[in-house]
């Protein structure tokens, strides 16, 4: 009988010192997925796009996402004669970032990219980010981000439009 009591206690002893997992470390501290529309930037008029969340802890985490966008571009020569003509098209907007901050309030900053599915002399944008996010703590919720990006190289570009300012609306999941 002795031995069994001893038994038990030495059993009882880790689940009495270690803690449980805490709720805030865990995936369900916060939705991990969103789909999010922007509208202006990354070369792109408006973009659709699927980001992904990877927890650090409360208050830091970092995102990994990935795009299709549409923008216009004004091409001036055709056959060798003068013209302006607005034509569209793809763009593949990435982005990797990392947030700080506290709740739903975060600062953002990180690189991204741009691919150009067109026919022109600069197919790809890289740039900083740096920007603002409320990220809500539920599924359900609106995410909404507005950041600044200048691309390294390209920024005045004749034929594509390219906006320095971006604003996002989402949907976690």
């Amino acid at each position: 009988m002795l031995k069994q009591v001893i038994f038990t206690i030495i059993l009882a002893i880790p689940a009495i010192i270690l803690p449980a997992q805490n709720k805030e470390y865990s995936s369900d501290f916060r939705p991990l997925n969103i789909i999010t529309v922007n509208l202006c930037g990354d070369a792109s008029l408006i973009s659709l796009y699927y980001e992904r969340l990877f927890l650090i802890n409360p208050t830091i985490f970092l995102t990994g996402k990935l795009g299709i966008g549409l923008n216009e571009a004004t091409l001036q020569y055709i056959f060798g004669y003068k013209h302006s003509l607005e034509v569209y098209f793809i763009t593949i907007p990435h982005h990797i970032t990392c947030n700080f901050g506290k709740g739903i309030h975060f600062f953002e900053t990180g690189m991204g990219g741009s691919m150009i599915y067109r026919n022109t002399d600069q197919n790809y944008f890289l740039y900083p980010i740096i920007g603002y996010r409320i990220q809500p703590l539920k599924s359900d919720r609106v995410n909404f981000r507005i950041f600044g990006i200048i691309p390294f190289s390209g920024y005045d570009h004749e034929e594509i439009r390219f906006s320095p300012l971006e604003l996002s609306l989402g949907i976690c999941l």
